[in-house]
């Protein structure tokens, strides 16, 4: 028999993970905005109004086109339905004259859905300020001197700033960049890199070597380890950065070092880590929701075609969950489905996942399924964690599952797996089969789907 908590409990965790993430929007110094495909504004996050073109009352509802200009807005929107389409991040820069004046900004724009059918058709823009770094790039363009150029950046900008030669040797520091990597001045960059985590370290060092080559290079994100914050030492949290590098060359375009910009990016990556979670996960039994599930499944297939590998489905399907919920009501159903979610998660293999497609429905994703007997073993293994006793509140109820299983090592596009795994279930179901039964087509030889 197991116990699950109240549906107050349930209640009150989904309402303190809503609060943390409202909480971590709120205090962010980047702007957050949600997007339709459109460019409506859906959402919108602020520590500082003054650095919004209108009231976010005014925003809501409105098109990006109505609120920021037309040719801004246009170009934003034509962004985000490249990024919907793609499914990949795109930054895009942009000038307004806002309630604190003229600024110049960056957004990076994400969906925050992870399927490639964009169900939602919603988009996450992170936006900072980036004035300062504007103004600094206008004093290059004056040909400041190096050791203006990096007196001034040091000033103006809210990030660790480094200087090297070819050689790796550091020129110049500024004394933000100690506080991001918690430690004291260093001779060579790697010694001032060595706060980095070492799963990490390749990347920065091959960054390195391209910049000293000429090489343009991508920004990236990298994380650092804790450090002692205090005395007595206090280890902070390991936390991430973005490390930004640029080639200096000479008057004949030789490269003669580099310049780097590390900034602290942790609560922009929490930010869209949360919401890449809340789009993927079912919020009452913490599995993959249906969307994350058929795009996992496609994925799934796409790799063990390529590999030659066979793979199996589970569909299981709760027996006897609508008389639970007519009988003693939905909470009682919630905390049925919350236990059989539970139970599913703990008796998967390392390399399967746990979806629920809706109502008293989950599917169980597994690679690398050697044969249709494995597959068969597997999901009875799933069917026998679900036979057990569940507290639903008013009253103790049996829970158990009716299981189809459909395995392949075959071309088998994720309609078709799908059909026959649910054609399984209801086969067992129908004859009761101690929960389980596989797949086979039918005598015409033809496959559902």
């Amino acid at each position: 028999m197991i116990g699950v908590s109240e549906p107050s409990q349930t209640a009150e965790a989904l309402r303190e993970s809503e609060a943390r993430l409202q909480a971590l929007l709120s205090s962010l110094d980047d702007l957050v905005f949600e997007l339709d495909e459109n460019g409506t504004y859906l959402g919108v996050w602020t520590m500082d109004d003054a650095l919004l073109i209108a009231p976010r009352s005014e925003l809501l509802g409105r098109t990006v086109r109505e609120a920021i200009g037309e040719e801004v807005g246009l170009g934003l929107i034509q962004v985000i339905r490249r990024v919907l389409e793609s499914g990949c991040p795109e930054l895009y820069e942009y000038c307004l004259d806002v309630r604190a004046g003229v600024r110049w900004f960056e957004g990076r724009v994400a969906p925050i859905t992870p399927s490639k059918g964009r169900a939602s058709g919603r988009i996450c823009l992170l936006v900072r300020d980036i004035t300062a770094q504007k103004l600094a790039e206008e004093e290059i363009a004056k040909s400041l001197s190096r050791e203006q150029l990096l007196s001034r950046l040091s000033e103006a900008l809210p990030v660790g700033l480094f200087q090297i030669d070819t050689t790796g040797q550091v020129i110049f520091t500024n004394d933000l960049l100690h506080t991001i990597v918690g430690h004291a001045p260093a001779a060579t960059i790697e010694a001032e890199m060595s706060s980095v985590v070492p799963e990490d370290r390749p990347t920065v060092a091959a960054a390195l070597a391209a910049v000293l080559a000429g090489e343009a290079v991508d920004d990236i994100e990298v994380r650092l380890q804790p450090f002692a914050t205090s005395e007595p030492p206090v280890a902070s949290a390991e936390r991430v950065c973005l490390l930004s590098l640029r080639a200096l060359t000479d008057p004949e375009g030789a490269v003669t070092g580099a310049v780097g910009c590390l900034s602290d990016v942790t609560d922009r990556v929490q930010l869209r880590n949360e919401l890449e979670l809340r789009a993927s996960v079912d919020p009452l039994t913490s599995c993959l929701n249906r969307a994350a599930s058929l795009e996992l499944l496609r994925t799934t297939i796409a790799t063990a075609s390529v590999a030659g590998e066979g793979r199996a489905l589970i569909f299981i399907d709760l027996d006897r969950f609508k008389s639970v919920n007519d009988r003693f009501g939905h909470a009682a159903g919630d905390r049925l489905l919350v236990a059989a979610a539970e139970r599913l998660r703990g008796a998967l293999r390392d390399c399967d996942h746990v979806g629920r497609l809706g109502g008293d429905e989950f599917l169980v994703i597994c690679p690398r399924v050697a044969s249709s007997q494995q597959a068969v073993a597997i999901a009875e293994r799933l069917a026998a964690s679900t036979r057990t006793t569940v507290d639903v509140g008013s009253a103790m109820v049996d829970l158990r599952t009716s299981v189809g299983v459909a395995w392949t090592n075959e071309a088998l596009d994720a309609d078709a797996f799908i059909a026959q795994a649910d054609t399984a279930m209801y086969e067992s179901k129908r004859t009761g089969r101690k929960g389980v039964s596989l797949f086979s087509p039918p005598s015409g030889g033809e496959v559902p789907g």
